[in-house]
């Protein structure tokens, strides 16, 4: 890419518009850009990079909003014009930064527009300019990205400083960060994690092996003269000694459990004899107990006779009284019926008298309610005569509603017209002193544009002193900061060496314990060890080692980066002094000068401010004004028409008025009001309408009360029949349960009380009666049979029996856990081995995968031959 025109405005240091035209260079591709610090060089390559990919070419400067100069006028956007050849061909970018005007809340302002110059004519190369399509075009055309463009083509100017002031071991921190290459470092440093990983892996794996064969150890070396015992009794054992013995063990365990089977399979035989001779004796010991029980039982049977017997004439009684229960039953029923008989007499009577009462009462009523004829016939006339004024009344009412809001709105239309007048009184005077106003600000804002531009130019001269004093107090600090990272990086260095000493001789001697006559060393070759390096007390670590080299590395990095600054900020203020001697100030009495500038500053800025007041408040004033005119047109128009409604108004009013009187004269008094007319009416028809309804509840009352009276009598009447029959079943029903009672061989009702019982008191006893005579019949048959089956024999000695029996038991138990330690052993034996043998596996795999994932690594870093890594050859 070839630049050919570069104009910047409001960019960087450039207050006004730069244009920088590469073309005079003609043919010469090489060229220098110098200048003092501060004087604009990076800005160039900043506003190439801005136009091109939106931000500046460092990562120092990457906040685009920090590209706008500071010196700038509010109106003047930030703006780079960058013209440029690629491939034979001419391009114009142009990229517009958008800014916060003074007053406005947002920013605004940016564009953005891309061409191709084609036979001196500008063509879009976009469907639209915005930000999307500009960008894509340009990486496109360019084909890098802001990154790689920085990277290749134009490289970022404090990143190379740094590149060039910095020592050895701190380049490749600084060549990363130019070329980005930090993702081999973070391929390297996973590799690396990975590398640890896998190495904890192998450890944890080979404990895990190592807690296996422990196992097995504590669990089955104890069977001394075993070949498991001997491997375990030596000093140092694989794994493959550890499972070819226990293969061994296994096997005797096996031969023990078939040896034991056998023998519990003899012994059980045994004792399965044993057991059936020790349950035949028991039989028939307990068929010469159960002999003498039922005995026994038989003569508890024959004492219960006599008791049975009197039982059995107490259920003959009741049963006999069961026959009795219906005559019983019908002669209670008969004197409950007689019982209601006469309750229903007694009410019949009551209700009668009732009845006579209602009646007598009713009829008086009747005759009270006939005799208000007149007054009801009277009501009804007077409610005619006030419902026929109604029409009138209200058509009066309506008159006086309207009567009164007319005289309401001429009233309110008399208080707008007064209002009005004021108003406009008032908004007068206002304009009057606002246009006053508006005259004194055109006055005083008219030198504001020479203030601003005086009031510019010492603000440049006092942020030139400030850098220049801050770079000044800025070296002291750094300096203090260089001396005390050169002390650090001093102590640093000096504990790795220590430390870097003392693992070399801890390496030698872990070395040299390994080394034995007779075996090759590892580092000469030689087979003789005659001098062989002793160990040392504590023997530092790889990684306590590594942390001190990183310290010495960082410590070191730190003091020379600090040094540079240093150095830098030194030529900084070289170059800032010589631009404040050139604008004529003595650096002897520098501070004096910048007081000064302050002093005469903050007075110009004070009356800058004021008079930025003074013109920000001049177009509200005068908008104001332009209120005021719109406003006073408004009211007068309003004024008018207000008055013109009041006219025509009060003329209503007053015709109204007029007719609503003459037509209240013609009315009565009392009726003159449609409210009183209104509630004179609803107070007759409730009159009226309380005495049509109690004649009609007295004519009611008397029909129901006569009927009434007719229906009690035959009731009373029916009452007296139902006593009378009722006596009568009462009487024949006693005959018939007297006469039961004799013929059933009892005296007296009491006797024949006493001998009732409960359906299921008779049902229980008979049960217990005929349970009596079946138990007694049993028992005899069950002695029988015993009896019988005890003949010729003998109770045996089954204590005797039960020893013998309990002997074979205690030697089953014994040979039967000897059968289970057996397969316990098995089992663990078996469970072990396979135990042992995954662990060894998994450990095997995981020392590969350790072995690629270091060899990886090592290629990463440049541990080869070639002393080559990734991010070198990137």
């Amino acid at each position: 890419m070839r630049p050919l025109k570069l104009t910047m405005t409001a960019f960087g240091p450039y207050k006004n518009e730069e244009v920088i035209d590469f073309s005079e260079l003609k043919d010469n591709r090489l060229f220098v850009v110098s200048g003092n610090t501060g004087a604009g060089k990076t800005s160039i390559f900043d506003a190439i990079c801005f136009a091109l990919y939106g931000d500046a070419s460092g990562e120092d400067r990457n906040d685009s909003k920090m590209l706008r100069s500071h010196f700038a006028d509010d109106q003047v956007h930030t703006s780079v014009d960058f013209v440029f050849e690629l491939k034979g061909r001419a391009y114009r970018v142009f990229r517009q930064l958008a800014h916060v005007k003074s007053g406005n809340k947002g920013a605004t302002g940016d564009r953005y527009e891309l061409y191709e110059i084609i036979g001196g004519e500008e063509i879009p190369i976009t469907d639209r300019f915005i930000v999307s399509q500009v960008d894509e075009k340009i990486r496109e055309i360019i084909g890098l990205t802001k990154d790689q463009f920085s990277q290749i083509v134009m490289l970022p100017q404090g990143e190379f400083r740094k590149l060039l002031t910095s020592e050895t071991e701190n380049k490749e921190e600084i060549l990363r960060r130019i070329f980005k290459t930090n993702l081999y470092k973070v391929v390297a440093d996973q590799l690396n994690e990975k590398r640890k990983e896998m190495q904890q892996i192998c450890a944890e794996l080979a404990k895990i092996r190592e807690y296996h064969i422990n196992n097995v150890k504590g669990s089955l070396a104890g069977r001394e003269g075993s070949d498991l015992y001997k491997v375990f009794q030596q000093q140092h054992y694989n794994t493959h000694q550890v499972v070819e013995a226990l293969d061994k063990e296994i096997d005797y365990y096996v031969g023990q459990m078939e040896e034991k089977k056998l023998l519990l399979q003899v012994e059980t035989a045994k004792h399965q004899e044993k057991t059936a001779a020790y349950h035949q004796a028991q039989s028939v010991n307990e068929q010469f107990n159960l002999l003498d029980q039922k005995i026994a039982t038989r003569q508890e049977l024959a004492s219960q006779a006599l008791d049975i017997q009197q039982k059995a004439m107490e259920l003959s009684l009741a049963e006999q009284a069961v026959h009795l229960h219906v005559y019983e039953r019908h002669y209670v029923e008969m004197t409950e019926e007689l019982t209601r008989k006469n309750k229903l007499l007694e009410d019949a009577l009551i209700e009668c008298e009732q009845a006579e009462s209602s009646f007598r009462s009713a009829e008086a009523n009747y005759k009270q309610e006939e005799g208000k004829e007149k007054l009801r016939e009277q009501a009804l006339r007077e409610l005619e005569r006030l419902q026929g004024y109604l029409p009138t009344v209200k058509d009066i009412d309506e008159k006086q509603q309207k009567v009164l809001q007319l005289e309401i709105e001429v009233e309110s239309l008399t208080k707008q017209v007064a209002n009005a007048q004021s108003e406009l009184e008032a908004l007068q005077s206002k304009r009057s002193e606002k246009l006053v106003q508006v005259k004194e600000l055109e006055d005083k804002v008219a030198y504001l544009p020479e203030m601003t531009e005086r009031l510019n130019l010492l603000r440049q001269h006092a942020t030139m002193i400030q850098e220049y004093l801050n770079l000044v107090q800025r070296s002291s600090e750094e300096h203090e900061e260089e001396r005390e990272l050169s002390d650090t990086f001093e102590q640093a260095n000096q504990a790795y060496s220590v430390v870097e000493d003392l693992w070399i001789e801890g390496q030698a001697g872990l070395l040299a314990s390994h080394l034995h006559d007779g075996d090759t060393c590892p580092v000469c070759g030689s087979i003789e060890h005659p001098k062989k390096a002793a160990m040392i007390g504590e023997i530092p670590t790889k990684e306590e080692l590594e942390q001190l080299r990183k310290d010495k590395s960082v410590a070191e990095k730190k003091h020379l980066e600090a040094k540079a600054k240093y150095n830098a900020t030194i030529r900084q203020i070289q170059e800032k002094q010589q631009q404040v001697l050139e604008q004529g100030f003595n650096i002897e009495g520098i501070q004096e000068s910048i007081a000064e500038l302050v002093k005469e500053g903050k007075a110009l800025a004070n009356e800058e401010k004021e008079l930025k007041e003074n013109h920000a408040k001049h177009t509200p004033l005068k908008q104001a004004l332009e209120t005021l005119d719109q406003t006073l047109e408004e009211k007068s128009k309003q004024k008018e028409h207000t008055s013109t409604l009041f006219n025509d108004k009060k003329t209503a009013f007053v015709t109204e008025q007029a007719v609503y009187e003459q037509l209240l004269a013609a009315l009565p008094e009392e009726v003159r009001s449609l409210e009183k007319l209104e509630q004179q009416i609803r107070d007759t028809e409730e009159n009226k309408k309380n005495m049509d309804d109690a004649w009609k509840q007295a004519q009611m009352k008397f029909q129901e009360a006569s009927k009434r009276n007719i229906e009690v009598v035959a009731s009373r009447t029916n009452a007296d029949n139902l006593k009378n029959e009722a006596v009568a079943k009462k009487e024949k029903a006693h005959r018939s349960y007297f006469e039961a009672l004799k013929q059933a061989g009892f005296e007296t009702e009491e006797a024949y009380k006493s001998a009732k019982m409960k359906d299921d008191a008779r049902s229980a006893l008979k049960q217990q009666i005929e349970a009596y005579h079946t138990a007694t019949k049993t028992i005899e048959q069950q002695i029988e049979e015993l009896s019988e089956a005890t003949a010729g024999k003998e109770r045996q000695d089954v204590v005797m029996l039960q020893q013998h029996l309990q002997e074979l038991e205690q030697r089953l138990e014994i040979i039967r856990n000897e059968n289970i330690q057996a397969e316990l052993n098995y089992g663990k034996g078996t469970e072990g081995r396979v135990n042992i043998l995954e662990a060894e596996k998994a450990w095997q795999d995981a020392e590969r995968e350790y072995q690629l994932v270091k060899d990886l690594y090592d290629v990463v870093r440049g541990e080869n031959t070639k002393k080559i890594s990734f991010e070198s050859i990137s």
